[in-house]
């Protein structure tokens, strides 16, 4: 009986390291940090832009992504939101809010060595409120940079 518990003992330190092991490694981001802007649209509605490169594109080439979230309680507006790199605009579409806000998110390809500047913008068609959101997201070597 006494060999029973030690076993049991020894598999649930194993099971415990595997599972503190896993998580460790979780955390850590080859493709370089999160970059994140909160703000407010030009009638207070709040905002968070958040972008990233990241290696999870078309057959697992690197991109850089974004997030934006526009945190309006009021459903039923509709908001065009333009996502753009450098200047280029990769994603426009409607959304109409919930409750809960807007939510979108896209990527676009990784420009090696230059740092890409991400922006999203939206507009509310019946208030007429604009939001405007820019982070600079720089290259980071082991993701393609």
């Amino acid at each position: 009986m006494r060999y029973k518990h030690m076993a049991a003992g020894v598999v649930a330190a194993s099971l415990l390291t595997l599972v503190v092991t896993g998580t460790a490694d979780a955390k850590v981001r080859r493709c370089g940090p999160t970059y994140e802007q909160d703000g407010f649209g030009s009638l207070g509605t709040a905002f968070t832009l958040k972008s990233k490169h990241d290696d999870d594109g078309p057959g697992g080439s690197f991109v850089v992504g974004e997030e934006f979230e526009i945190h309006t309680t009021v459903a039923g507006q509709t908001w065009t939101i333009t996502f753009a790199d450098n200047g280029k605009i990769f994603f426009t579409g409607d959304d109409v809010s919930t409750t809960a806000g807007i939510r979108e998110q896209h990527a676009t390809a990784d420009q090696p060595g230059v740092t890409q500047h991400m922006t999203a913008d939206a507009l509310n068609h019946a208030t007429g409120e604009t939001i405007h959101g820019s982070l600079a997201v720089l290259p980071v070597p082991a993701c393609g940079g």
